[in-house]
Protein backbone atom coordinates (compact mmCIF):
# COMPACT_ATOMS: atom_id res chain seq x y z
CA UNK A 1 0.00 0.00 0.00
CA UNK A 2 1.39 3.39 -1.19
CA UNK A 3 1.91 5.75 1.46
CA UNK A 4 -0.22 8.79 2.17
CA UNK A 5 1.20 11.92 0.79
CA UNK A 6 1.15 15.09 2.56
CA UNK A 7 0.13 18.80 1.58
CA UNK A 8 -0.53 22.48 2.76
CA UNK A 9 -4.34 23.48 2.06
CA UNK A 10 -6.27 26.39 3.38
CA UNK A 11 -7.72 25.61 6.95
CA UNK A 12 -11.72 26.44 5.10
CA UNK A 13 -10.58 23.28 2.97
CA UNK A 14 -9.36 20.99 5.63
CA UNK A 15 -12.79 19.96 6.94
CA UNK A 16 -12.92 16.14 7.43
CA UNK A 17 -9.46 15.89 6.00
CA UNK A 18 -6.26 14.13 8.01
CA UNK A 19 -3.83 16.31 10.03
CA UNK A 20 -0.45 15.14 8.37
CA UNK A 21 1.47 17.43 11.37
CA UNK A 22 1.39 18.09 15.09
CA UNK A 23 0.09 20.95 16.20
CA UNK A 24 1.48 22.96 19.28
CA UNK A 25 0.48 26.12 20.51
CA UNK A 26 2.24 29.04 19.06
CA UNK A 27 1.36 30.94 22.23
CA UNK A 28 0.04 30.25 25.57
CA UNK A 29 -3.79 29.86 25.83
CA UNK A 30 -5.33 32.40 26.90
CA UNK A 31 -3.28 34.66 25.72
CA UNK A 32 -3.09 36.49 28.31
CA UNK A 33 -5.04 36.94 31.83
CA UNK A 34 -8.89 37.86 30.93
CA UNK A 35 -12.23 38.17 32.86
CA UNK A 36 -14.62 35.14 33.03
CA UNK A 37 -17.88 37.28 33.12
CA UNK A 38 -19.19 40.88 33.07
CA UNK A 39 -17.77 42.90 36.28
CA UNK A 40 -14.90 44.77 37.81
CA UNK A 41 -11.24 44.26 38.34
CA UNK A 42 -9.60 45.16 41.24
CA UNK A 43 -6.91 43.79 43.70
CA UNK A 44 -7.69 41.47 45.84
CA UNK A 45 -5.75 41.78 48.19
CA UNK A 46 -7.43 45.01 49.40
CA UNK A 47 -10.49 43.32 50.11
CA UNK A 48 -9.03 40.93 53.08
CA UNK A 49 -10.77 42.80 55.86
CA UNK A 50 -13.85 44.11 53.34
CA UNK A 51 -17.61 43.49 55.00
CA UNK A 52 -21.19 45.45 55.23
CA UNK A 53 -19.93 47.38 57.88
CA UNK A 54 -16.62 48.44 56.60
CA UNK A 55 -16.55 47.91 52.64
CA UNK A 56 -13.50 48.38 50.72
CA UNK A 57 -14.11 51.36 48.87
CA UNK A 58 -12.28 51.68 44.85
CA UNK A 59 -12.32 54.02 42.28
CA UNK A 60 -13.81 53.55 39.16
CA UNK A 61 -11.47 54.64 36.73
CA UNK A 62 -13.40 53.66 33.17
CA UNK A 63 -14.47 50.34 31.42
CA UNK A 64 -12.53 47.58 29.07
CA UNK A 65 -14.10 45.95 26.82
CA UNK A 66 -13.42 42.44 25.29
CA UNK A 67 -10.74 43.65 22.82
CA UNK A 68 -9.48 46.66 24.50
CA UNK A 69 -5.53 46.94 25.48
CA UNK A 70 -5.95 48.40 29.04
CA UNK A 71 -4.11 51.60 28.76
CA UNK A 72 -1.96 51.27 32.08
CA UNK A 73 -1.94 49.26 35.20
CA UNK A 74 -4.02 49.17 37.96
CA UNK A 75 -3.24 51.10 41.17
CA UNK A 76 -4.20 51.03 44.63
CA UNK A 77 -7.96 51.31 45.35
CA UNK A 78 -8.54 51.52 41.69
CA UNK A 79 -10.86 49.36 39.77
CA UNK A 80 -12.42 49.21 35.84
CA UNK A 81 -15.48 48.02 34.87
CA UNK A 82 -14.44 44.85 33.02
CA UNK A 83 -16.32 42.88 29.83
CA UNK A 84 -16.01 38.78 29.74
CA UNK A 85 -13.09 38.06 27.66
CA UNK A 86 -11.35 41.26 28.23
CA UNK A 87 -7.67 41.82 28.94
CA UNK A 88 -7.18 42.62 32.81
CA UNK A 89 -5.08 44.79 33.30
CA UNK A 90 -1.64 44.60 35.00
CA UNK A 91 -2.32 44.74 38.97
CA UNK A 92 -5.57 43.35 38.69
CA UNK A 93 -5.97 39.62 40.19
CA UNK A 94 -9.60 39.16 40.63
CA UNK A 95 -12.71 39.92 39.24
CA UNK A 96 -15.88 40.99 40.99
CA UNK A 97 -18.88 39.29 39.24
CA UNK A 98 -21.79 42.12 38.03
CA UNK A 99 -24.79 41.29 40.03
CA UNK A 100 -22.56 41.26 43.60
CA UNK A 101 -21.52 44.88 43.11
CA UNK A 102 -22.51 48.04 44.49
CA UNK A 103 -21.43 51.59 42.86
CA UNK A 104 -22.01 54.64 44.62
CA UNK A 105 -20.86 58.18 43.22
CA UNK A 106 -18.34 56.84 41.30
CA UNK A 107 -16.75 54.15 43.49
CA UNK A 108 -17.09 50.25 43.93
CA UNK A 109 -18.04 48.91 47.21
CA UNK A 110 -17.34 45.36 48.17
CA UNK A 111 -18.64 44.09 51.26
CA UNK A 112 -16.66 40.81 51.74
CA UNK A 113 -13.14 39.11 51.10
CA UNK A 114 -12.59 38.74 47.25
CA UNK A 115 -10.29 35.61 47.17
CA UNK A 116 -7.09 36.20 43.95
CA UNK A 117 -7.45 35.04 40.91
CA UNK A 118 -11.44 35.16 41.10
CA UNK A 119 -13.35 34.85 37.90
CA UNK A 120 -10.26 35.26 36.52
CA UNK A 121 -8.72 33.23 33.40
CA UNK A 122 -4.94 32.95 33.64
CA UNK A 123 -2.34 33.25 31.02
CA UNK A 124 -1.45 29.33 29.77
CA UNK A 125 -4.03 27.75 31.86
CA UNK A 126 -5.71 25.51 29.15
CA UNK A 127 -2.13 25.14 27.41
CA UNK A 128 1.44 26.22 27.68
CA UNK A 129 3.24 27.74 24.57
CA UNK A 130 4.66 25.02 22.87
CA UNK A 131 2.74 22.39 23.74
CA UNK A 132 1.34 19.84 21.68
CA UNK A 133 -2.81 20.21 20.99
CA UNK A 134 -3.46 18.02 18.47
CA UNK A 135 -1.62 15.03 17.19
CA UNK A 136 -0.78 13.81 13.67
CA UNK A 137 -3.47 11.27 12.46
CA UNK A 138 -6.23 13.52 13.87
CA UNK A 139 -9.34 13.55 11.79
CA UNK A 140 -10.38 17.48 11.01
CA UNK A 141 -13.94 17.88 12.52
CA UNK A 142 -15.62 21.49 13.20
CA UNK A 143 -13.87 21.32 17.00
CA UNK A 144 -10.45 20.48 15.42
CA UNK A 145 -11.10 23.31 12.93
CA UNK A 146 -11.91 25.62 15.97
CA UNK A 147 -8.73 24.62 17.77
CA UNK A 148 -6.51 25.54 14.53
CA UNK A 149 -8.76 28.73 13.60
CA UNK A 150 -7.72 29.87 17.67
CA UNK A 151 -4.21 29.33 16.82
CA UNK A 152 -4.26 31.67 13.82
CA UNK A 153 -3.35 28.87 11.30
CA UNK A 154 -4.46 30.17 7.83
CA UNK A 155 -3.24 26.51 6.15
CA UNK A 156 -2.59 23.04 7.69
CA UNK A 157 -0.82 20.19 6.70
CA UNK A 158 -2.95 17.13 5.51
CA UNK A 159 -2.71 13.99 3.58
CA UNK A 160 -3.77 14.41 0.31
CA UNK A 161 -7.12 12.88 -0.93
CA UNK A 162 -6.54 10.64 -3.35
CA UNK A 163 -7.33 10.98 -6.92
CA UNK A 164 -10.24 8.29 -7.97
CA UNK A 165 -11.58 7.20 -11.00
CA UNK A 166 -14.71 4.93 -12.25
CA UNK A 167 -14.89 2.68 -14.81
CA UNK A 168 -18.50 0.93 -15.91
CA UNK A 169 -17.64 -1.58 -18.52
CA UNK A 170 -21.06 -3.27 -20.26
CA UNK A 171 -22.87 -3.27 -24.01
CA UNK A 172 -26.08 -3.51 -21.87
CA UNK A 173 -25.63 -0.13 -19.89
CA UNK A 174 -27.46 2.76 -20.57
CA UNK A 175 -27.64 6.34 -18.63
CA UNK A 176 -30.51 6.98 -16.68
CA UNK A 177 -32.52 10.08 -18.02
CA UNK A 178 -32.98 8.42 -21.54
CA UNK A 179 -35.76 5.57 -22.66
CA UNK A 180 -34.24 2.05 -21.47
CA UNK A 181 -34.21 0.04 -24.69
CA UNK A 182 -34.92 -3.80 -24.51
CA UNK A 183 -32.20 -5.60 -23.43
CA UNK A 184 -30.28 -2.85 -21.47
CA UNK A 185 -30.35 -2.14 -17.94
CA UNK A 186 -29.52 1.46 -16.60
CA UNK A 187 -25.92 1.91 -14.91
CA UNK A 188 -26.88 2.10 -11.13
CA UNK A 189 -22.72 1.62 -10.54
CA UNK A 190 -21.12 4.50 -11.44
CA UNK A 191 -24.32 6.71 -9.14
CA UNK A 192 -23.32 4.57 -6.70
CA UNK A 193 -20.08 4.52 -6.21
CA UNK A 194 -19.70 7.97 -7.03
CA UNK A 195 -21.57 8.57 -4.27
CA UNK A 196 -20.28 6.43 -2.01
CA UNK A 197 -16.90 8.87 -2.72
CA UNK A 198 -18.44 12.08 -2.87
CA UNK A 199 -19.65 10.78 0.90
CA UNK A 200 -16.11 10.41 1.53
CA UNK A 201 -15.43 14.13 0.19
CA UNK A 202 -14.05 12.44 -2.75
CA UNK A 203 -14.74 13.87 -6.06
CA UNK A 204 -14.55 11.52 -8.68
CA UNK A 205 -11.79 12.37 -11.62
CA UNK A 206 -13.61 10.68 -14.57
CA UNK A 207 -16.64 8.89 -14.42
CA UNK A 208 -17.29 7.05 -17.73
CA UNK A 209 -19.32 3.99 -18.99
CA UNK A 210 -17.16 1.88 -21.65
CA UNK A 211 -18.67 -0.97 -24.05
CA UNK A 212 -17.73 -4.31 -24.09
CA UNK A 213 -14.77 -3.65 -26.61
CA UNK A 214 -10.92 -4.26 -25.76
CA UNK A 215 -10.00 -1.53 -27.02
CA UNK A 216 -11.98 0.97 -25.77
CA UNK A 217 -11.53 -1.04 -22.12
CA UNK A 218 -7.46 -0.58 -22.60
CA UNK A 219 -7.61 3.20 -23.91
CA UNK A 220 -9.45 4.35 -21.04
CA UNK A 221 -7.52 2.20 -18.35
CA UNK A 222 -4.60 4.09 -19.88
CA UNK A 223 -5.70 7.36 -19.47
CA UNK A 224 -7.06 6.60 -15.98
CA UNK A 225 -3.56 4.56 -14.41
CA UNK A 226 -1.35 8.09 -15.72
CA UNK A 227 -3.51 10.38 -13.74
CA UNK A 228 -5.33 8.08 -10.74
CA UNK A 229 -3.89 7.10 -7.47
CA UNK A 230 -6.80 4.11 -7.33
CA UNK A 231 -8.54 3.23 -10.34
CA UNK A 232 -11.78 1.95 -9.87
CA UNK A 233 -13.44 -0.69 -12.83
CA UNK A 234 -16.78 -1.92 -12.16
CA UNK A 235 -18.07 -5.14 -14.38
CA UNK A 236 -15.68 -7.32 -17.18
CA UNK A 237 -13.43 -9.02 -14.24
CA UNK A 238 -15.39 -12.67 -14.38
CA UNK A 239 -14.38 -15.34 -17.27
CA UNK A 240 -17.29 -14.48 -19.85
CA UNK A 241 -16.22 -14.59 -23.09
CA UNK A 242 -16.46 -10.14 -23.52
CA UNK A 243 -14.81 -9.91 -19.96
CA UNK A 244 -11.90 -7.58 -20.95
CA UNK A 245 -10.53 -6.02 -17.97
CA UNK A 246 -8.25 -8.02 -16.92
CA UNK A 247 -6.34 -8.30 -20.36
CA UNK A 248 -6.65 -4.67 -20.58
CA UNK A 249 -4.63 -4.17 -17.76
CA UNK A 250 -2.40 -6.80 -18.10
CA UNK A 251 -1.36 -4.73 -21.41
CA UNK A 252 -0.49 -1.75 -19.38
CA UNK A 253 1.54 -3.89 -17.14
CA UNK A 254 -0.60 -3.79 -14.29
CA UNK A 255 0.62 -6.35 -11.82
CA UNK A 256 -2.09 -8.31 -10.23
CA UNK A 257 -2.10 -9.14 -6.69
CA UNK A 258 -5.73 -11.52 -6.25
CA UNK A 259 -8.41 -12.59 -8.39
CA UNK A 260 -11.23 -13.99 -7.08
CA UNK A 261 -12.10 -14.38 -3.51
CA UNK A 262 -14.23 -16.99 -1.20
CA UNK A 263 -17.11 -14.82 -0.69
CA UNK A 264 -20.64 -14.05 -1.93
CA UNK A 265 -21.47 -12.10 -2.99
CA UNK A 266 -18.16 -10.63 -5.31
CA UNK A 267 -16.11 -13.67 -6.04
CA UNK A 268 -14.47 -12.57 -8.98
CA UNK A 269 -13.24 -9.41 -6.97
CA UNK A 270 -9.74 -8.35 -8.98
CA UNK A 271 -6.82 -6.33 -7.51
CA UNK A 272 -3.71 -5.09 -9.27
CA UNK A 273 -1.37 -2.61 -9.18
CA UNK A 274 0.65 -0.38 -11.35
CA UNK A 275 3.42 1.92 -9.98
CA UNK A 276 1.37 3.88 -7.25
CA UNK A 277 -2.07 3.17 -8.67
CA UNK A 278 -4.14 0.97 -7.12
CA UNK A 279 -6.53 -1.19 -9.10
CA UNK A 280 -9.91 -2.21 -7.92
CA UNK A 281 -11.90 -4.43 -10.68
CA UNK A 282 -15.25 -5.06 -8.71
CA UNK A 283 -18.26 -7.31 -10.78
CA UNK A 284 -20.75 -5.93 -12.63
CA UNK A 285 -24.12 -6.66 -10.28
CA UNK A 286 -24.67 -4.24 -7.81
CA UNK A 287 -24.80 -5.88 -4.76
CA UNK A 288 -21.45 -6.90 -5.60
CA UNK A 289 -19.90 -3.38 -6.33
CA UNK A 290 -21.54 -2.26 -3.46
CA UNK A 291 -20.29 -5.08 -0.77
CA UNK A 292 -16.99 -4.65 -2.14
CA UNK A 293 -16.12 -1.02 -2.53
CA UNK A 294 -16.75 -0.80 1.59
CA UNK A 295 -15.08 -3.91 2.21
CA UNK A 296 -12.34 -3.68 -0.05
CA UNK A 297 -11.90 0.19 -1.97
CA UNK A 298 -13.07 2.33 0.96
CA UNK A 299 -10.68 1.20 3.57
CA UNK A 300 -7.72 1.57 1.02
CA UNK A 301 -8.97 4.69 0.04
CA UNK A 302 -9.39 5.67 3.86
CA UNK A 303 -5.44 4.49 4.19
CA UNK A 304 -4.65 7.01 1.46
CA UNK A 305 -6.12 9.73 3.30
CA UNK A 306 -3.85 8.80 6.17
CA UNK A 307 -7.11 7.51 8.71
CA UNK A 308 -5.49 5.36 11.41
CA UNK A 309 -8.38 3.15 11.59
CA UNK A 310 -9.57 3.01 7.94
CA UNK A 311 -12.11 0.09 8.07
CA UNK A 312 -16.18 -0.38 8.40
CA UNK A 313 -16.93 -0.25 12.47
CA UNK A 314 -17.16 -3.71 13.56
CA UNK A 315 -19.07 -5.30 16.36
CA UNK A 316 -20.32 -8.78 17.71
CA UNK A 317 -23.92 -8.12 17.91
CA UNK A 318 -27.27 -11.16 18.41
CA UNK A 319 -29.11 -11.91 15.01
CA UNK A 320 -33.04 -11.42 15.03
CA UNK A 321 -33.21 -14.51 12.65
CA UNK A 322 -31.31 -17.79 12.00
CA UNK A 323 -28.76 -17.47 9.15
CA UNK A 324 -27.78 -20.17 6.60
CA UNK A 325 -23.99 -20.56 6.16
CA UNK A 326 -21.76 -21.62 3.11
CA UNK A 327 -19.45 -24.66 3.59
CA UNK A 328 -16.86 -22.70 1.46
CA UNK A 329 -17.52 -19.39 1.27
CA UNK A 330 -17.61 -15.79 3.72
CA UNK A 331 -20.98 -14.29 3.19
CA UNK A 332 -21.75 -10.94 3.35
CA UNK A 333 -25.56 -10.16 3.95
CA UNK A 334 -27.61 -6.87 3.79
CA UNK A 335 -28.58 -5.99 7.02
CA UNK A 336 -30.44 -3.54 9.35
CA UNK A 337 -28.62 -2.74 12.44
CA UNK A 338 -31.16 -1.33 14.89
CA UNK A 339 -30.95 -0.47 18.82
CA UNK A 340 -33.51 -1.88 20.94
CA UNK A 341 -33.70 -2.14 24.36
CA UNK A 342 -30.44 -0.65 24.90
CA UNK A 343 -28.73 -3.12 22.88
CA UNK A 344 -27.54 -3.37 18.59
CA UNK A 345 -29.42 -5.93 17.12
CA UNK A 346 -28.62 -7.38 13.46
CA UNK A 347 -31.12 -7.48 11.54
CA UNK A 348 -30.88 -9.45 7.49
CA UNK A 349 -32.81 -7.99 4.83
CA UNK A 350 -34.40 -9.78 1.83
CA UNK A 351 -33.69 -10.11 -1.67
CA UNK A 352 -30.00 -10.86 -1.07
CA UNK A 353 -29.14 -12.16 -4.89
CA UNK A 354 -26.11 -9.91 -6.06
CA UNK A 355 -28.36 -8.27 -8.91
CA UNK A 356 -31.18 -6.89 -6.40
CA UNK A 357 -30.50 -3.68 -5.44
CA UNK A 358 -33.91 -2.52 -3.55
CA UNK A 359 -33.26 -3.63 -0.37
CA UNK A 360 -30.23 -1.63 0.15
CA UNK A 361 -32.68 1.72 0.12
CA UNK A 362 -32.85 -0.18 4.20
CA UNK A 363 -28.93 -0.98 4.63
CA UNK A 364 -26.97 0.42 7.19
CA UNK A 365 -24.93 -2.71 7.53
CA UNK A 366 -23.55 -6.03 6.50
CA UNK A 367 -24.21 -9.20 8.53
CA UNK A 368 -20.60 -11.32 7.75
CA UNK A 369 -21.64 -15.12 8.23
CA UNK A 370 -17.97 -17.26 8.25
CA UNK A 371 -17.80 -20.55 5.82
CA UNK A 372 -19.21 -23.03 8.10
CA UNK A 373 -21.64 -26.22 7.68
CA UNK A 374 -24.18 -24.82 10.73
CA UNK A 375 -24.86 -21.72 10.37
CA UNK A 376 -25.97 -19.13 12.94
CA UNK A 377 -29.27 -19.40 14.94
CA UNK A 378 -31.40 -16.81 15.82
CA UNK A 379 -29.86 -14.75 19.15
CA UNK A 380 -26.41 -16.10 18.31
CA UNK A 381 -23.48 -12.98 17.79
CA UNK A 382 -22.81 -12.30 14.40
CA UNK A 383 -19.92 -10.09 13.03
CA UNK A 384 -21.79 -6.77 11.98
CA UNK A 385 -20.17 -4.10 9.98
CA UNK A 386 -21.04 -0.71 9.88
CA UNK A 387 -22.04 1.06 7.21
CA UNK A 388 -20.85 4.96 8.15
CA UNK A 389 -24.30 6.44 7.84
CA UNK A 390 -25.29 4.64 10.92
CA UNK A 391 -21.62 5.73 13.45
Amino acid sequence: MPSPEAEAVLLKEALFGVLAEDVKAPFPLPVYDNSAMDGFVLRAGQTERASSQSPARFAVRGTIQAGDAPGRALLKNEAYRIMTGACVPQGGDAVLAQEEARVKDGFLLVEKPLAKGTNVRRKGEEAEKGSQLLSKGAQIHPGVMGILASLGRERVKVYRKPRVSLLATGNELAAPGRPLPLGKIYDSNSSMVGAALRAMRLEPLCVRTLPDRLSAIEKAVGEALRKSDVLVLMGGVSVGEYDYVKEALSRHKAQTLFWKVSQKPGKPLYFARKGRTLVFGLPGNPWSVFMCFYEYVYPALRRLMGYGRPYLFSASLPTEASLKADSGKTLFLKGRISLRGGQFRAGVLTRQSSHMISSLGGANGFMVVPPSSKGVRRGEKVEAHFLPWLV
